[in-house]
């Protein structure tokens, strides 16, 4: 009976150990997303999310070429397993919303299954948080150049 409960533990701690894992790694790979859409044009109008090593991509490119890009570069980010990519093609409009949206992404880098679209200055949070980061997310993004901040995120 001891060796079973043993077992149990062992295999209660590995569930544990790559569930938190997996979610670091997602983490990580939102960062590196973030880092590189900073440095972009192509993912001006781009948002992301990050599930399991799957990238979820939607928004908008001015171009199939664009689209290409941003799914490419992302494809190359280590611990990437997948990209759904639902980039829709269209005019991509280069006003305050792009710089907004730099700083926006850069709070949300750290979850991975957040994102936010942004227009005119509003922002509309999308995804999914844990209960315990939507204050912070919420007081971060109150300290940026922002009209509204519209939370439509579910929490857990």
């Amino acid at each position: 009976m001891k060796e079973i409960k043993r077992i149990l533990a062992v295999i209660v701690a590995c569930c544990f150990f790559t569930a938190c894992s997996q979610q670091a790694m997602d983490r990580d790979i939102k960062a590196d997303i973030a880092t590189k859409a900073q440095k972009e044009i192509s993912f001006a109008g781009v948002n992301y999310i990050v599930n399991k090593g799957v990238v979820q991509l939607s928004g908008i490119c001015p171009s199939q070429k664009a689209k290409d890009k941003v799914e490419a570069t992302i494809k190359k980010i280590a611990g990437v397993k997948d990209v759904v990519n639902s980039i829709a093609i269209g005019p991509v409009v280069l006003d305050s919303d792009p710089l907004l949206k730099q700083s926006v992404d850069s709070v949300l880098k750290k979850y991975s299954q957040a994102t936010a679209e942004i227009n005119n200055n509003n922002v509309v949070l999308l995804g999914q948080v844990q209960r315990k980061d939507l204050s912070k997310i919420l007081e971060a993004l109150h300290t940026l150049p922002v009209a509204s901040v519209d939370n439509r995120l579910n929490v857990q």
